[in-house]
């Protein structure tokens, strides 16, 4: 009776101290643990990005992803491997229409071998920013010739069809050799999973000595300094696996159900498309590097897939590769990539290892004057930065 006194006045005059910062730590602290509490019981279905307080839920949860098994109901689900669904797909009739090329801008991989194919997904109006590439990281020759004298490198571009480019488009194939034009591929963002997917059946189908690819778009700066010092070690690539997929991976990143401007509206997806909250694992769009055989087991499932997802990157390295069993991994460790800001030339000084970087507005709602000009500009800035930082080592 007496401690029960002696702690009843205690508690008193401990309140009477309190401070209003105090109160309000306790009630946030009270506030936290009922929510918490509550969360954990099954009942409750806030783990949805739709609904409030979902941030409090454990992360991931295994309802907040889905699988893309019903797109081909005939999977033996105890059977999980890449040889697996290379079977079943050649077994498949095909759903998809095959994609036309260009017969006046018809590339074919005539080498030996390939060791490196640099795809990029150009724009048919973007000649500039091509050549800017030609120059810079993508200069083949200069690469090959001075610092990878060992790895055969090849580079492509893929782009659609625009009829007041046709002319140029032309002109510049019989100069270059290195654009492939898909025909029945019109130029808006909305066909980006087609577009990808043009890509990957001309590798099959004219490149099947291609050992690795990396894909990219033309909106974004490569270092292939670093990105070629990864080839140069094909005996840790081959043994990671076959159907190999690296890149920079983002996990269960979170499905977008509105979008407040022009560039978020391109990444909206209803509930019928894509019903959970969150996606599977899958790969930044800055580029990603693959083998022929994770290529070749990819357009063949896009192939028979009654509805492919509209966004490409988590098409190909989420949604598909989580069901097929390929593994994203990390494409570096250490290594800096820029995505929230444009590329600027202090990015590539002040960083250690800086790899890719967003290059153009593409990737942001702005709009600039001669931003085309501009990029050129900014390509040749950045490439002479890498080299010095190459060449320093």
């Amino acid at each position: 009776m007496f401690i029960s006194r002696l702690y009843f006045l205690y508690m008193r005059q401990y309140c009477r101290l309190l401070s209003p910062i105090k109160i309000t730590l306790l009630i946030l602290i009270l506030f936290i643990i009922i929510v918490h509490s509550l969360v954990f019981i099954k009942n409750y279905r806030w783990c949805d990005p739709e609904k409030p307080l979902w941030w409090f839920c454990p992360w991931p949860d295994a309802e907040t992803i889905c699988s893309w098994d019903d797109h081909f109901p005939i999977i033996d689900k105890k059977i999980r491997s890449p040889e697996y669904y290379e079977k079943l797909f050649s077994s498949l009739p095909k759903i998809q229409s095959s994609f036309e090329f260009n017969n006046l801008t018809f590339v074919k991989c005539t080498e030996t071998s390939i060791d490196l194919l640099i795809f990029v997904i150009s724009k048919c109006s973007h000649a500039s920013i091509r050549q800017s590439i030609r120059r810079t990281w993508g200069n083949t020759k200069l690469l090959k010739k001075k610092y990878f004298p060992k790895i055969e490198l090849k580079l492509l571009f893929l782009v659609d069809i625009d009829s007041k480019s046709e002319k140029k488009i032309e002109l510049e194939y019989k100069y270059h050799k290195d654009i492939v034009q898909v025909n029945n591929l019109p130029e808006q963002y909305e066909y980006v999973t087609e577009r990808e997917a043009a890509l990957y059946q001309f590798i099959k189908e004219q490149c099947k000595q291609t050992k690795f690819l990396f894909k990219t778009d033309d909106d974004i700066f490569i270092n292939t300094f670093l990105l070629l010092s990864l080839i140069n070690n094909f005996e840790y690539l081959n043994n990671k696996t076959v159907y190999s997929l690296f890149g920079f991976p983002i996990e269960y990143g979170l499905v977008v159900r509105r979008g407040i401007d022009q560039i978020g509206q391109r990444y909206v997806i209803t509930q019928d498309e894509y019903s959970c909250p969150r996606y599977p694992t899958f790969l930044s769009g800055f580029g990603y590097l693959m083998s022929f055989k994770t290529c070749s087991l990819l357009i063949n499932a896009y192939q028979t897939d009654s509805k492919p997802f509209p966004l490409s990157d988590v098409y190909f390295t989420g949604l598909l590769p989580q069901m097929i069993q390929i593994e994203r991994q990390t494409i570096f460790q250490n290594v800096d990539y820029r995505y929230e800001t444009k590329c600027n030339q202090e990015f590539f000084i002040s960083k250690k290892n800086p790899f890719a970087c967003a290059a153009s507005n593409n990737h942001f709602n702005q709009q600039e004057s001669g931003r085309v000009k501009s990029l050129m500009n900014d390509y040749n800035l950045y490439w002479t930065k890498l080299i010095e930082k190459y060449n320093a080592f």
